[in-house]
């Protein structure tokens, strides 16, 4: 079996809520985001991957880090857990932290 059919790469930052449609969110305010995607080439193809977040209602979007992750018991978070499942049927799934970023 092919070690890469089970890999998830799960890009970590944060983006800016631009849309009203969704009572979830407030407008402006700013959320830790995940974007779990099978895209190996996910650096080459970080535009089209932006794209799929702010078509989702999201801009000012920023990614700080990176983790690879082949195996779905490595994760212990139930919403991460779905979301690797999500990303495996559809390509990529898309983690929103409920709490805006605060500053103190």
């Amino acid at each position: 079996m092919n070690n890469t059919e089970n890999t998830v790469y799960v890009l970590s930052g944060y983006a800016q809520c631009s849309t009203t449609k969704n009572d979830k969110y407030t407008l402006g305010n700013k959320h830790s985001i995940g974007l779990l995607t099978t895209d190996e080439n996910y650096q080459g193809n970080i535009k089209q991957l932006k794209t799929f977040i702010k078509d989702l209602g999201w801009e000012s979007i920023t990614f700080c880090m990176v983790e690879k992750v082949d195996d779905i018991n490595t994760l212990s978070n139930d919403v991460l857990i779905s979301s690797f499942i999500r990303a495996k049927e559809n390509g990529q799934s898309l983690v929103v932290n409920d709490h805006p970023i605060t500053v103190h």
